[in-house]
C-alpha cells in the first residue's frame, strides 16, 4: 500500500523494481516529475509505505526482503531479511523507524529500520498473513490472515494477547482492517464471507456482524469524526454504515470492484479506488460523488493521498502511476 507522501510517491510493478518520482509544481504547467529507480528486489514489488516522518521509504517484495530506502534521494539504506515467503504488506510505527510486514509463510515481522536488526516474529497463524498494523498509539500489533483470524500481538513479547476466530467471528479468509483513529482497541475488518466485523481489542468482543456486501470485501475504514465505517468489496459497492445501529447508512455504487478507500479527517469525505481505472471523492452523509478522475486504462489497485488530502496519487495495473488534484 502507498503511504500518503510529504515527500515523492513511489511506484512499484511486477518488474522487480520500484520507482520512486518526485513532483514539482510548475504553475500553469501542471507538475514536472523527475524518477529514480530503486533496484534490488529479485521479484515482484508487492507493497511499499513512507516513513511518517518522511525520512525512509521501505518497499516489500515477493522475494521475502524488505528493502529501506533514503526518500530524499532513493539511495538504498539497507536490507531488511527472515520471512520464508512473499510480502503482502508494509507498515512503519506511527513514532518511529520501526517497520512491520506480513508474510506468505504465516508470519509478520519487525524490524528496526535505523539498524536493520529484527525486533520480532510474530508466530501462530496458519496461512498467509494478508493485512495487518499497529494501532495508532504503536503499543498493539494486529495481523488478519487466510486462515479467518484476527490476532492482536504485544509488539516487545511477542505475545499474542488476543485472538479473533470462530463463531461469532468472520468464516473466511480477513482480507483488509482499519483501527479507529482514536477510540483504543475499536476495529473494522473485512473477510472473503462477504461480512465485515466490528471488534474490540480493548475486551475481546465482537460488537457487531455488518451484512451488506455480496461478495468479498477488499477495504475497509474507520472514520475518526463521526461514528461511520466504510467497507468497499468486489461486488462494486462501497458501503458506509452507522456504527451506532450497525446497519448500512448508504451505498455508493460503482462500475466494477472496489479496491482501496480513505476517510479525511475532520470530514465526512472518503476517496475510493475503483477497478474501472477511476478515483473518486465521496460526501458519505449526501451520497454524493463530489469529484471523479479517469486516466487509467486498467484497474486502481492503491491510492495514496497527500497531507492536504487534495491530491491523489494512483498505482494501477497498467503499470503507471498517477497523480490527480481531486480539490481545487
Amino acid at each position: 500500500h502507498l503511504h500518503a507522501p510529504r515527500n515523492p510517491p513511489p511506484g512499484g510493478g511486477g518488474d522487480d523494481v520500484a520507482h520512486l518520482h518526485r513532483l514539482v509544481s510548475a504553475g500553469a504547467a501542471g507538475v514536472s516529475v523527475s524518477s529514480a529507480a530503486l533496484r534490488g528486489h529479485t521479484d515482484t514489488v508487492s507493497s511499499m509505505a513512507f516513513s511518517h516522518d518522511g525520512a525512509l521509504l521501505a518497499t516489500g517484495g515477493l522475494d521475502g526482503r524488505a528493502l529501506i530506502w533514503s526518500a530524499a534521494d532513493g539511495t538504498a539504506q539497507r536490507t531488511l531479511e527472515g520471512p520464508g515467503g512473499g510480502l503482502e504488506w508494509l507498515r512503519w510505527h506511527p513514532k518511529g523507524h520501526v517497520l512491520l510486514a506480513g508474510s506468505e509463510d504465516f508470519t509478520a515481522w519487525m524490524w528496526n529500520a535505523g539498524d536493520g536488526s529484527l525486533m520480532q516474529v510474530f508466530s501462530g497463524h496458519s496461512d498467509s498473513v494478508l493485512c495487518g498494523g499497529f494501532s495508532p498509539d504503536g503499543k498493539v500489533v494486529a495481523t488478519g490472515s487466510y486462515d479467518g483470524s484476527l490476532r492482536l500481538w504485544a509488539p516487545r513479547t511477542g505475545e499474542c494477547t488476543t485472538l479473533f476466530m470462530g463463531h461469532p467471528y468472520h468464516d473466511g479468509p480477513v482480507t483488509c482492517l482499519d483501527f479507529h483513529p482514536s477510540t483504543p482497541g475499536l476495529m473494522l475488518t473485512g473477510s472473503e464471507d462477504n461480512t465485515a466485523r466490528l471488534v474490540s481489542g480493548a475486551n475481546g468482543k465482537v460488537l457487531g456482524t455488518l451484512v451488506a456486501h455480496t461478495e468479498t470485501l477488499e477495504c475497509v475504514g474507520l472514520s475518526g469524526d463521526f461514528p461511520f465505517g466504510a467497507s468497499g468489496g468486489i461486488d462494486h459497492r462501497l458501503v458506509v454504515w452507522d456504527l451506532n445501529t450497525l446497519q448500512p447508512r448508504n451505498t455508493l455504487p460503482h462500475d466494477q470492484a472496489v479496491s482501496q478507500l480513505q476517510w479525511i479527517p475532520g470530514t465526512a469525505c472518503l476517496y475510493s479506488a475503483c477497478i474501472d481505472g477511476a478515483v473518486r471523492l465521496w460526501d458519505t452523509r449526501a451520497s454524493t460523488c463530489q469529484a471523479v478522475q479517469h486516466g487509467h486504462t486498467k484497474g486502481v489497485l492503491d491510492l495514496a493521498v497527500s497531507p492536504d488530502m487534495k491530491t491523489v496519487v494512483t498505482a494501477s495495473d497498467d503499470h503507471t502511476a498517477r497523480v490527480f488534484r481531486m480539490v481545487p
